[in-house]
């Protein structure tokens, strides 16, 4: 008789969100649709998305007002926040109208706001093992439209998401634009501020506007001595 009031009081929750979902992936591996998850705030205002979070993972709060959220206002979006034994701290999603894609990888350690600035179909993707330090921000457009005079033509519309390979440390304060791809197993150096797309992996990537500063690196979470 519980299990049938439960599944009743799901249905009519699903019915008032409009089929949004939260799916927690446990690690026994069983999967459950619940209402919230600690230290993470979501809201919905559209329609038919996804939240999907697989376990261990944690959302700290270092300060009040420090709570990771997701705010959705479009329909059918897909986030997938994969497992993590390090911490995630104040993460913000903002922006996001319709069938747009968030994918953040295995072993995620750190902060960011991710804007997808009211576009559709825009795709993000952090890879595993990655370290971002203290106010990173990715844009994945502009918000405004730029427009040739001579044609009138839109020369800002973004060509594609923004990638982050595996094994990327981004350090603190860092801007990451529209179109941007950052290889594997490379670092961002801080104050950056990144505008174009990257293929060459193990390099460190620095300045306004960023550019490779140095080759044939690797990085570890372990201090310097």
């Amino acid at each position: 008789m519980f299990g049938y009031i439960k599944h009743l009081l799901f249905c009519l929750c699903r019915w008032y969100r409009n089929d949004n979902r939260i799916i927690l992936h446990k690690q026994n591996g069983k999967i459950i649709e619940c209402l919230r998850y600690s230290g993470l705030t979501v809201s919905f205002k559209g329609k038919n998305s996804i939240v999907e979070i697989f376990e261990p993972i944690k959302f700290e709060r270092r300060l009040l007002a420090n709570r990771s959220k997701i705010k959705i206002s479009g329909d059918n979006n897909y986030i997938c926040i994969n497992s993590t034994n390090r911490s995630i701290h104040n993460l913000q999603v903002r922006g996001m109208c319709s069938n747009n894609k968030l994918i953040i990888g295995k072993n995620f350690y750190g902060m960011c706001s991710i804007d997808f600035c009211w576009l559709d179909n825009m795709v993000m993707r952090i890879g595993d093992d990655c370290m971002f330090g203290q106010d990173i921000k990715f844009m994945l457009g502009d918000h405004h439209s730029i427009y040739n005079l001579a044609t009138k033509e839109c020369i800002n519309i973004p060509r594609k998401g923004i990638d982050i390979g595996n094994h990327v440390w981004i350090a603190r304060n860092v801007r990451i634009m529209k179109n941007v791809t950052i290889p594997c197993n490379s670092v961002v150096g801080a104050e950056s501020v990144v505008t174009k797309e990257f293929k060459e992996q193990n390099c460190v990537i620095a300045g306004n506007p960023a550019k490779i500063v140095k080759t044939n690196i690797s990085w570890d979470y372990a201090n310097t001595k």
